[in-house]
């Protein structure tokens, strides 16, 4: 299932909506969509301000037809389905499952 623009547009907001005014210039989260699912990265300038940003992958949110289904990125940023974890109808609940302490999405 293709991903609305009104969802792109959620997860632009929600994205922005990560990381605090003043640290923006140090850290950002990112939404890459592509068909049906939806990546969620981490970027962080470089410690020196000298070279490229770096980027780690956080989660993955795929639109099935059972629902949105979280998988997680392990540290080579391969996928791993997060079973534990059911299906949920909306994306605002996928994006909340992201902010359990429980599932470690964010390190």
């Amino acid at each position: 299932m293709k991903i609305s623009e009104m969802d792109r547009v959620r997860l632009k907001k929600w994205a922005e909506q990560r990381i605090p005014v003043h640290a923006r210039a140090e850290v950002a989260v990112r939404c890459a969509v592509r068909g049906s699912a939806v990546v969620v990265t981490e970027e962080r300038a470089p410690w020196d301000g000298v070279g490229e940003w770096t980027s780690r992958k956080v989660a993955r949110l795929r639109h099935t037809d059972e629902g949105w289904l979280v998988d997680g990125a392990d540290r080579n940023g391969r996928w791993y389905p997060c079973g534990h974890l059911p299906a949920v109808p909306s994306l605002d609940e996928a994006l909340t499952a992201l902010d359990d302490p429980r599932h470690a999405f964010w390190g």
